[in-house]
């Protein structure tokens, strides 16, 4: 009995050790983390941006654009065969400079001048025509009294023969005989006088065959003239599509070439300028623009515009002219002569325009727009976001950036503004500038 109960006890203080270990570490880490030191706690301050600003001044300013231009002549010409012949010489080459009246092409005239002389033969013979025919009706006219009394003689005969058939006298073969010689003198008079009434017309259907064999000369004199091709104008030849000893048709294109002192470019001017620029020319105002050609620096003039838009495209064709280049005006025979241009045909490029001032309007560095025309303006070191109107960039004549042209009735002079691109650039950010 006394063994077992020892047992028992002995069995419950083996558990008991354990639980106190567990309970006095326990007690050891609470007390541990109850002593623990605290860090002291840092204040929290709102982070500022450094940024750069300008102030904002309201003024005229005129817009510069960029175009596509595409360099062309109103006087690019394509001269062509106006007669079938051989080649017999062509003097001129691709790219070459010509003078107005210069030979460019030479045709064989052989053909040519065997169809003049048939015509001046066709003429001669008209004409000897009607000299015969002016004879004739003369003649005619000569001989209409000779008829006439002829008639009458051959009536007084038929009369005589039938006074003597009723005498007994004469016979009716001779009254017949009177007769038929009355009858063919009356047809030889009435045929006289139709040829003297129908001499008006075959004159004029003579005159008028005349006529046509004088033109059709005149026209082959013409084409004999066009043996030769000459250069219409001073101009650049751009193609030359035939060689000698070539057979050549009507109508067949020989030589293209275009007036060097006639060029325009051709840009397409956007929409939103149309108005502006269309008020200008109105008013007779110069409008410049700047193109850079093979190294060649053009100053341009805007002259006009197209008469017509170009569909799907949002713009209009704008003309300029190189500002050396003659003005050609309905009421002058012909232009100063001056320098040709340096621009070359068919050539793209660059066209930097000068368009008329815009009155009450700002300029702003590119790096102040957020967005498409989104701005921000500093007050009291916070940020307030703006929409402004664009309307157009000032080029940089300087190795600094270009300026936006800006427009807004929420802006005055002299507000600050943001010109640093922020990622972060929101209204109400706090930001301080960066001293200059």
């Amino acid at each position: 009995m006394m063994i077992s109960n020892f047992k028992a006890l002995n069995q419950q203080h083996k558990w008991l050790l354990p639980t106190l270990i567990l309970v006095i570490a326990i007690l050891i880490i609470a007390a541990l983390i109850a002593t623990k030191p605290q860090p002291p706690k840092k204040e929290t301050t709102e982070k500022a941006w450094l940024v750069s600003s300008e102030p904002l001044k309201f003024t005229s300013v005129s817009p510069n654009i960029s175009l596509l231009g595409h360099v062309e002549s109103p006087f690019d010409a394509k001269l062509s065969a106006a007669i079938n012949s051989d080649v017999l010489s062509v003097p001129v080459r691709d790219g070459q400079f010509v003078s107005q009246g210069q030979v460019l092409i030479t045709l064989d005239a052989r053909e040519i001048k065997l169809s003049v002389a048939q015509r001046q033969a066709d003429v001669d013979e008209l004409k000897a025509q009607i000299i015969a025919e002016n004879n004739r009706f003369n003649s005619d006219k000569n001989s209409l009294d000779e008829e006439q009394q002829l008639l009458d003689i051959a009536a007084q005969g038929v009369k005589r023969q039938l006074k003597l058939q009723k005498s007994k006298l004469g016979s009716q073969e001779r009254v017949d005989l009177a007769e038929t010689q009355r009858a063919q003198k009356s047809l030889s008079l009435n045929a006289r006088k139709l040829n003297i009434a129908d001499h008006p017309s075959r004159l004029n259907q003579l005159n008028a065959r005349l006529n046509r064999a004088q033109t059709l000369l005149s026209d082959a004199k013409i084409d004999a003239e066009r043996t030769q091709i000459i250069a219409p104008f001073d101009g650049v030849i751009t193609a030359v599509n035939v060689a000698p000893g070539e057979r050549v048709q009507i109508g067949l294109a020989l030589i293209s070439l275009y007036d060097r002192k006639n060029i325009e470019v051709r840009a397409q001017l956007p929409n939103r300028y149309v108005s502006l620029v269309k008020s200008s020319l109105a008013q007779s105002e110069l409008i410049e623009a700047q193109a850079e050609s093979y190294g060649h620096n053009s100053r341009l003039l805007l002259k006009r515009l197209s008469g017509q838009a170009n569909q799907g495209t949002g713009g209009i064709d704008a003309l300029f002219t190189p500002a050396n280049m003659p003005v050609l005006e309905p009421s002058k025979q012909q232009a100063v002569k001056t320098p040709p241009s340096a621009l070359i045909l068919n050539s793209t490029l660059s066209v930097q325009v000068t368009l008329p001032p815009l009155e009450n309007v700002a300029t702003l560095p590119l790096s102040a727009i957020y967005g498409s025309n989104r701005i921000y303006r500093i007050e009291d070191e916070r940020l307030q976001s703006i929409d402004v109107t664009i309307l157009g960039k000032q080029f940089s004549t300087t190795n600094t950036q270009d300026r936006v042209i800006i427009q807004s009735q929420l802006l005055k002079d002299g507000d600050i503004i943001l010109t640093t691109q922020l990622p972060t650039a929101i209204s109400g950010l706090k930001v301080i500038e960066r001293e200059l």
